[in-house]
């Protein structure tokens, strides 16, 4: 499981890469902001890593406040490094700017958000890490990260009706957490539907101590057309 903005856990990294087909996956250009599965060489720009694992944890962070134990992180550089390295995870970015560079990075971008594919079959993937600068809210940075996502899987496992987009939701039982209901709202709004709940410390019982109370993640799917 690697969810989307409500998984948890280290992500195993597919064997394959989906670069291998990415051709065929739009690159989102709109206001200097382009959305692709960068070049694995992004992965040894250590500066540009680090700035997209911060981006990672401070959304996780906040979206999913309450639910772990103070300082658990979600990922780690060297984590989302692999990701780069393995072409499985979409990333947004503007070009460097005197008023947005990283210090030190070799890339020449300043990323913005990301979300993960997970290839599970010929015709389904699941979507996850899925975050966005504090910075990016309400700019629809998230909503084309998405849809660049989808597109990717209608493409490439299948087309209409046969490809598979599937996302994980991690929700406390023991309180009720906006923003998973805003969430939970977006993604029934996307054509997504709940089909299983499993109790995650059950699943994941590794990461079972750093819970602050009982947890479930719902699983989502929808069929692409």
């Amino acid at each position: 499981m690697t969810g989307a903005n409500g998984a948890n856990g280290a992500s195993p990294v597919p064997s394959s890469s989906l670069n291998d087909t990415a051709s065929n996956a739009p690159t989102k250009k709109e206001q200097n902001v382009t959305i692709e599965i960068p070049p694995a060489s992004v992965a040894e720009d250590e500066a540009f890593t680090a700035a997209l694992t911060e981006i990672i944890n401070a959304a996780y962070s906040e979206t999913e406040a309450g639910i772990f134990k103070p300082g658990y992180l979600r990922t780690s550089a060297s984590e989302v490094a692999k990701f780069l390295k393995a072409g499985t995870l979409v990333v947004a970015s503007v070009p460097i700017t005197t008023s947005n560079a990283i210090p030190k990075s070799t890339s020449g971008r300043t990323p913005l958000g990301c979300i993960s594919i997970k290839k599970l079959s010929e015709n389904r993937a699941e979507l996850g890490l899925f975050a966005v600068a504090m910075s990016q809210r309400g700019n629809g940075v998230g909503r084309d990260l998405m849809a660049w996502a989808e597109r990717w899987c209608h493409d490439n496992l299948g087309g209409p009706g046969v490809a598979v987009a599937q996302l994980d939701l991690l929700v406390p039982t023991h309180f009720d957490h906006p923003f998973k209901k805003r969430l939970d709202v977006w993604y029934t709004r996307l054509g997504y539907r709940i089909v299983g709940r499993r109790d995650f410390a059950l699943d994941y019982p590794d990461l079972a101590p750093q819970l602050a109370g009982p947890t479930e993640y719902r699983m989502y799917e929808k069929t692409l057309v």
